[in-house]
This record gives C-alpha cells, structure tokens and sequence, in this order.
C-alpha cells in the first residue's frame, strides 16, 4: 500500500508544479484531502518533499522514484496510511433476497442507461 501511497503523492507534487504553484503543506493538503488531513502532518510532507529537492523540473516517475528511496518519507506515508485508516470506516453489508416471478431483482443502486 505504501508504493500508492507514494504514487498519490508523487502526482499530486507533480501536478502542483504543473500548474505553477508553489509547494506548501496547504498545497499539498488541499490535493490530498483525503489522505491528509492533519495540517503539521501535510507541513511534515512538505519539509520532506523540498529536503529531498523534488522541484519542477523533476518528471512525475522521478519523483516516484526519489519517494520510494527516503527511508525518512516512507515513515510519513506509513504515518500518513495509519491515520487514513482510522478516518476511513469499513462497513459489511448482507443482503438475502428471495426473488420469484418477472422484473428486477435488486439490492442497491440501479443504474439505468437511457
């Protein structure tokens, strides 16, 4: 799970420097919302992004690569995967269903292409 972990961040970086931003832990958070959500963590990528001299001239595989090189960033991503987790609730659902006759038979969402 870490090397996606590492990939989302590496696009992520990649695609702030594709749009000329600067990046900053608000800029990282704010493409990272959903795995980042603790401001002094998304700081923390940040400060390990710009010591490891990831920049813009950098390709998005490069960056990949450099990621999965720092023993320091892989405890952010493992860091970062542990607190995802807890904000990340698992649900089980059951459903038995007992069908007789003509028509659908369905349990959740039915999509219908007109």
């Amino acid at each position: 799970m870490d090397f996606i972990t590492s990939g989302i961040i590496a696009s992520s970086a990649y695609d702030i420097f594709k749009h000329g931003l600067k990046l900053t832990g608000q800029s990282l958070k704010e493409y990272l919302a959903q795995w980042i959500r603790d401001e002094v963590l998304a700081d923390a990528v940040a400060d390990e992004l710009t010591k490891l001299k990831i920049s813009n001239e950098m390709s998005e595989i490069a960056i990949t690569r450099r990621l999965d090189e720092s023993a320091e960033f892989q405890d952010l991503i493992r860091n970062i995967n542990a607190q995802a987790a807890l904000f990340a609730p698992s649900q089980i659902n059951t459903v038995t269903q007992t069908h007789s006759g003509s028509g659908d038979n369905v349990a959740g969402n039915k999509i219908v292409n007109n």
